[in-house]
This record gives C-alpha cells, structure tokens and sequence, in this order.
C-alpha cells in the first residue's frame, strides 16, 4: 500500500511540474486559462487525497494521457460529488472525457462552443441527482447520422424529437433512474426526462442544463425542463416534449407565475446569472429572469440591539404541499443583508442564527425591503391566519397554427415508434408458459414480468435462477422492492441478496424477515450487491458484538467513516463505496447501518416519517441518531398524538401535503414529517408516535386562482400522556357566481360507439366537461387526480364527460386508460376541432392552454373553468359539486 501511495504522489507531483513549466508538454491545454487551471489542479489535489481510500480504482487512469484528456479528467475530479468518488471509477470518468472530445470534434458546432460553456455544460456526465451511466456512448451513436447534416438550432429541436420516440411522461418514485434505465422503461416523470433528454443534447456536443423551479407558487407541485445552448445564447424546451420551435412549451404560462427557476453547475463557474450560492465545487444560478417578471427582495437581518448580524441564514420560503419550502438559502453579509431576485408574489422568509429567529411574510414586488430582528423562537401554542397569493397569470402568444399541426403529425408518429418498442415487451403468454415450466405461481410471475417493462430479461434470468428451495423468498424479495428496482436492476444483484441473507431464525415472522433483512431496498439508493463484502469485512468477534449490541454499528461507522459535506446532489454512496472511501454524508450512513445491520440478520429500516434508522429489539423499534437528530427532549420516549380534523362544507377531506403537513420543532426551526402514503394518516382522527416537543400543523386551502388560504396551528406534545389537536380548513367557500354560458350544441365523436354525437344529447342538467391532451404531462396529472377522487364522482348525479382534443389521440386510445372512474363517463374525440373552436365565444379569449376544465349547472350556466397545468384541479372540481346538484 507505501508503494501505490508513493508512485500516486510523484505523479501527481510530475502533474502539477507540467502545468508549472508547460514546454514539458507541448500539446494542446483542454483548459486555456492558465488562473482557472491552477485552480482545478489545487482542487482536484484536495479532492485526490480525500479519495485516497480508492485511489487505485479512481486515478491508475491517469497515467501516459494526453494533456487535453488529463486536464478535463482533472477537471471532473476537482468538482465532482462525493457520491461519484465513492460509487463510480476512473475508468468510467476517462470513457466521458474521451467520447466528449470527440464529439466535440465531429459535429461542426463543436468548434463554436466557448471553452467554459463547453467545460460545464457538455463534459459533465451527471446532469442531476441520477445514477450515471455509459449514455453518453450510446446515444452518440444512435443520434450522430441523423443530426450531423443540420445545423446547431435544428439539431437540439431533433433530439428532443429522438427522445420523445423513447421516453413518455409517468410519475415514479424520487429516486431517479439513469438515462438508459429510463430508455429502457419508455417513461419517466419530469426529472427523468429532463435528465435523459440532457443527457442526449451533451452527448452531441450541445451544451444543454436542467432547470428546475423547486416549488410552483400558483399550484401544488414542482417542474423541471432543459434549456440548450444555441449560437451563442440559451434557450428552453421540454423535455420528451417536442414543440416547432425552442422556447415553446406548455409551461411558457405557469414558469410566468413562478418565484424560482435555479439549476446547479458542476464546478465554479462565473456565467451572469445571478448566483444562489457559490461552493468549491458547484455553483447554483438563477434563470427565473428568462422566464418571469422579477423584483429583488433584500432582507437585512439585526440583533435586538440594533447591529446587523452577518453570516445569519436566511431561507426565502414558497406555501406549496402544506408547507413553507426553502427555494432558496443565502447568507447575510456584513453587513447583515441578503437578497433575491424572485417573481411577484408572496413568500415566508425566515433568518435563523444560534438558536434566535426571526420571520415575516412579504409580498415580493410590492415590499422589495424588509428589516429582520433575530430574537427567541416562540414556542407558545397559538393560530396564526395567512393569506399566501401567488403571481398573477399572465397571456402566452398562441403557437403558428401550421407548425404545430405539423409538429403534432410527428408526435402521433412517434408515439407509434415507442409503442412498437413496448409492444417487445414479454406478453402474458409467454409469461405463464415460463411459470408453468419452472413450477412458479401464474399470477405474481406475470405481475414482476410486466412491472420490469424493458428490464424483463433480467428479472426472467433472475426467475430461471431459482432454485425450488427459493421459489418463496425468491418471489417474496421481489415484493419487497419498489417497481423501480424492477425497472433498473440486474438479476445477479437480485440473486445476490437472496443467496447472501442470513437465514430466518425462527422466532422472526416472515413479513419481518422479508422486509427488513432480505430486501435490498432502503432508501432512495441505487441497489447494489453489498452483503458479502459487509459480511467479509468484519472479524467474527466484531460480528458477535454488532449482532448484541447494534447500537455498536452506529459506533463503528461514526469512528470510522468521517462526515462529509460535499455530497451536493444528494445521490446516496453505495456501502461498499462509502466504506473504502471512508467518508459519507448523513443520509449515505444511514442506509451503511441499516444494511450492515442487515448483512447480520438484523431487521433494520429508515422511519418513514423522520428518516431515522431503525433496529428491531424485543418487537420495539430502536431509533439511531447521526448528525444532530437527537429528539429536542433529550429522551427516546415516544408520545401519543391524536390528530383529528373537523369538516367544512364543500371541502373534502385533507390529505397529507395536499391539504396539511405536521412539522417538529428541532435544531432552531421547524422541519416536516414525511407521511405520504403512511395508511395511518388515510383518515380522521389517526394516531402517531411522536418525540415529545414544539409542533407547527400547516393546514391549506386552495383557491381557483391559486391563492391559499393558510392557517399555521403551534402545540405542544408531552410526554408521558395521550395528545389531540384538531384542525379545520380555512374557508371562504361561497356560492360561485355565473362566469359565462356554454353552448353544448357541438359534434363531437363517441370513441365507445364509434358514432359522431352532439353534447346537447346527453349533458343535461349539471355536468363537468373535459379538453384533454392525453400524452401532456398536465393532462396526466389532472387524470390521476381524477381517478383518485373517482369516489366522489360516483355518487354524483350529473355527467362527466371528458374529451380528447384533436390530433391528441393516442394509439389504441380507450376507456381502459381512465378505469378508475365511475362507468358512467363519456369519452369523446373532438376530430372537427369544433370544442376548441367554441371555448372563445364562450369566455371573449381568443387561446387557451389545455386541459380545459368546465363545470356547468342547470342551464348551461359556467360555475367553473381552469385551463392548463394545476395541481389541485380535480380538487377544486370536487368543491363544485355541492353547487351542481
């Protein structure tokens, strides 16, 4: 091991001589600055010794390069997370610089991409907080025929094209897959896509960067999309959603009413935008101007003295699922000021320092100052009423009507490409054939197959693996992954956990065994084949020791993995990584004690709610703290809190992050508990375990314009003794006025009976009318909600009737994509274009953004109307229908 170390310092010493004394080389500098190549040296140094752990997997690399190959390998060294040194190889880093190189040589614009603009926005192989992968190799070859004859500007437009063929919208979970994984699957949500479409534009040589606005201010949910440059400027476009042309997309509109568009830079980059914040490693920036009216809010922090107080941290907070989110952090500086540049609507901010806080609701672009005094939090229990208002919506110029129905011509074919591809998917006959001849159930072999999508073969060859005497924990580790790890994992990683466990005692019932000691699922990491080694890397004395006590895991890991901070996108170091590196964040040693703890026989898993780990001793659950997680009552006694909800006419009930969040008070400030699809929390009055302490209830009410009426609920909860609080929602529910009235005398086509129908024949009385776009992502989330809420719509007496716009009709389009709603919905093809055509004389507009939303009470009277991209629209369809009887 003396001998490796020596030989990595004289090369790193011979590196640095060479940059000192450049005629030891005469070839050409990837960096041309001589300041800022110093700079990557110095930091790729720093960065080298702290990877010394792994320094023959990272940088045996580095010998007989080239100076351009050696510098942009530096380059990546010197900024890259933490989690890249710990879960990835040089090699791996040494294929990016090489095929970027090349790229950049091969399509005629490469030549014209400034070195910064190159160095930041093309070399880096991560785009976000993805697993990468070797796409980069792939789609240069799949995309370099098709777009070397076009120019810079068409080329971007006709990559987005490609991927629109492979990838579709659909939510998953919040772990993101990598690029080929989701070409794979055929779909993603917004990350993915945005993340896969980067990936793509890079791998052509064409700078490209995700831009995310963390939080919507107007509705519930967040958003992210790629801007790409282009002749020397930025552009936007949606990701796997192609327009006619760049800066065209379906959230133009919403990204108007937005209070942060921000993207993170991999390395220290001094572009003009205005710098959120700037590290030794990344830079984050702030795009909102190229979308938005701005204003910039400066916020001076005092001491109650009366002095500024620098370093202070100052959170700029968006109302959004239930909670006040940070879309922005900074700093005070000297002088005690921070400032932002934001959209023109409210926000929470909030300075903390040492325990003192202080906070105000603004109105950016109304109040553009505000003066902060630090003081004692207050922990009293109280209410406090908040009107939270989002931008206004502003108007979108209409799309040239030609360009886009030739656009939508090339979507529909598209769409049929992609369907070709899923149509490889392994059909249900096959699949039980498969099951029959290997002696496994039909019906779960069936559900893993078509949950795996592209990833079929690998969880077949799992299947055939098996052996008889594993066929039920063989099926049960499947169950116990998310449909993701289906999606993206190897069958020698899945067999790996299997063979590897430790064997189910007998006083250990099966769903505790499976859950928590064979699943290789624990948090929002990568699955990795990490049993072994954990199993080999121990004596068997420590061994015995961790299994008495697991309390001495956590003590091994906090002595032996030191704490780091420089894991900025947050990807999670696999355990095997994180060990030989011997350095992790908080979250990355997390999920080290739980599979330690595992690899042992240890049941173990993260709180859902807190994200704490876990071990199961004597059927009670033991809490493991890193970081400053100790509960603020300084005991591990857990308190009983009943929380019950007293109901509002016209609203339905809350749900979590819909509608309410719970908070606990820690570490100066309120930080949420994640129960999202905790069945605890499903109905009123539900019952928690909580940490003795200071608790914040935000509750919110939505309005149709994108308000919220917001009400902030402060308690406490003892110890030793059963805790209730009930919450009700603000409302200013009144009776809707008449907005307009809709003539229903429009032909339309019926996709059930295949007949051309008037709506006059059938909507009568009250009815809600839908203008959907089936492959848009806002018409994706509007259904979802819809069928979520199917229940109420069940019991109503009036008619649904949704409506596909024309040339929007998916192949094979029918009835069993909206399953979930009651039989009773009409569904409807508008071929003659005459809906759309009718909405402007209904409401004097001459565009609107679809989905359209119209609620009608007797006599065609409008009660109601939403268009375009709004969580909560189905929500708000809801509140309507006390008034559509």
């Amino acid at each position: 091991m003396k001998k490796i170390n020596v030989l990595s310092l004289l090369l790193i010493l011979t590196f640095a001589a060479c940059l000192l004394f450049p005629a030891c080389s005469r070839e050409e500098h990837f960096i041309k600055d001589p300041a800022y190549r110093k700079l990557v040296h110095r930091q790729f140094l720093k960065r080298a010794e702290l990877a010394r752990g792994r320094q023959q997997e990272l940088f045996s690399v580095m010998n007989g390069l080239k100076t351009e190959e050696r510098e942009a390998l530096e380059f990546l060294y010197a900024f890259m997370p933490l989690s890249d040194l710990a879960n990835l190889d040089g090699n791996y880093f040494l294929q990016q610089v090489r095929t970027a190189l090349e790229a950049r040589s091969y399509f005629p614009w490469g030549k014209s991409i400034p070195d910064e603009i190159f160095r930041h926005f093309v070399l880096p192989y991560r785009v976000n907080n993805e697993n990468p992968d070797l796409a980069r190799q792939v789609f240069i070859e799949e995309l370099k025929n098709r777009i070397k004859d076009l120019d810079m500007y068409r080329a971007a437009l006709e990559v987005n094209h490609w991927c629109h063929e492979k990838v579709t919208y659909r939510p998953t979970d919040e772990r993101t897959s990598a690029p080929l994984a989701t070409v794979r699957t055929a779909f993603g949500r917004c990350g993915e896509e945005s993340t896969f479409t980067v990936a793509a534009l890079r791998a052509v040589s064409i700078p490209a960067r995700q831009v995310y606005t963390p939080r919507w201010a107007h509705t519930d949910d967040n958003h992210a999309w790629v801007e790409v440059w282009v002749n020397g400027r930025w552009y936007y476009l949606g990701a796997c959603e192609p327009e006619p042309e760049l800066n065209m997309g379906w959230f133009t509109g919403p990204a108007k009413r937005a209070m942060m568009v921000h993207t993170t830079v991999f390395g220290q980059y001094s572009g003009p935008e205005e710098v959120l914040e700037r590290t030794e490693l990344y830079t984050r920036i702030n795009q909102l101007p190229m979308y938005a009216p701005t204003a910039r809010l400066l916020v001076e922090v005092y001491d109650t003295s009366g002095r500024p107080v620098p370093e202070a941290t100052v959170e700029f907070c968006l109302y959004n699922y239930a909670e006040f989110y940070p879309i922005a952090v900074k700093l005070t500086d000297k002088k005690g000021q921070a400032s932002l540049i934001t959209g023109y609507g409210d926000l929470m901010v909030i300075a903390r320092k040492n325990g003192l806080v202080a906070r105000e609701k603004v109105s950016a672009g109304k109040n553009d100052h505000i003066k902060l005094t630090l003081s004692e939090p207050d922990l009293t229990e109280r209410e406090e009423d908040l009107d939270i208002i989002p931008p206004a919506e502003r108007p979108v110029e209409p799309p040239d009507p030609v360009k886009e129905e030739e656009n939508k011509r090339r979507l529909r074919l598209e769409d049929i490409k992609r369907a070709a591809y899923e149509s490889t998917f392994i059909r249900p006959e096959i699949a039980a054939i498969f099951a029959r001849e290997k002696g496994l159930p039909e019906e779960p072999v069936w559900k893993y197959l078509e949950l795996s999508r592209g990833n079929w073969p690998e969880i077949l060859d799992y299947l055939y693996q098996l052996k008889p005497e594993e066929f039920q924990e063989g099926l049960a580790l499947l169950g116990a992954i998310t449909e993701k790890d289906l999606r993206d994992t190897p069958a020698s990683t899945l067999l790996h956990h299997l063979r590897e466990s430790q064997p189910r005692p007998a006083e250990m019932d099966e769903e505790t065994y499976i859950r928590y000691v064979l699943s290789p699922r624990i948090g929002r990491e990568l699955l990795s084949p990490w049993r072994r080694y954990l199993q080999e890397k121990f004596p068997e004395n420590l061994k015995k020791e961790f299994i008495t006590d697991p309390e001495k895991i956590a003590g091994w890991i906090k002595n032996n993995i030191m704490l780091d901070s420089t894991n900025y996108y947050g990807v999670p170091l696999l355990p095997q990584g994180m060990v030989e590196l011997g350095r992790g964040d908080v979250y990355s040693m997390k999920i080290l004690f739980v599979a330690m703890a595992r690899s042992l026989g240890i049941p173990a898993r993260l709180d859902r709610a807190t994200g704490r780990p876990c071990y199961l001793k004597n059927g009670d659950w033991k809490e493991i703290y890193f970081g400053q997680e100790k509960p603020e009552s300084g005991t591990d006694e857990k308190s009983t809190l009943i929380i019950d909800y007293e109901s509002a006419p016209g609203l339905p009930q809350p749900s979590y992050y819909s509608h309410s969040t719970l908070a606990q008070f820690s570490q100066g400030w309120y930080r949420t508990l994640d129960y999202e699809n905790d069945p605890a929390v499903k109905s009123f009055p539900f019952t928690l375990r909580v940490d003795p302490g200071h608790y914040l209830l935000i509750s919110g009410n939505r309005q149709p314009d994108g308000s919220v009426l917001c009400r902030l609920k402060f308690f406490d909860v003892l110890p030793g003794r059963e805790n209730r609080v009930k919450f009700t929602l603000r409302t200013g529910f009144q009776e809707p006025e008449v907005i307009g009235y809709f003539d229903p005398e429009v032909e339309v086509f019926d996709l059930k009976d295949q007949l051309p129908v008037t709506l006059s024949s059938f909507l009568k009385g009250s009815y809600i009318l839908l203008l959907i776009e089936p492959y848009r992502e806002p018409t994706k989330h509007l259904m979802e909600e819809l069928q979520s809420l199917a229940h109420h719509f069940s019991s109503w007496s009036g008619q649904l009737a949704i409506v596909v716009a024309r040339d929007t009709l998916p192949p094979g389009f029918g009835a069993e994509a909206y399953r979930q709603l009651p039989a009773t919905v009409r569904l409807l093809y508008d071929r003659g274009n005459h809906l759309r055509e009718s909405f402007p004389r209904t409401f004097n507009r001459q565009s609107f953004s679809l989905p359209l939303a119209v609620a009608c009470r007797q006599g065609n009277q409008v009660i109601f109307f939403s268009e375009g991209y709004r969580i909560g629209t189905g929500d708000q369809l809801v509140r309507t229908l006390i008034w559509l009887k």
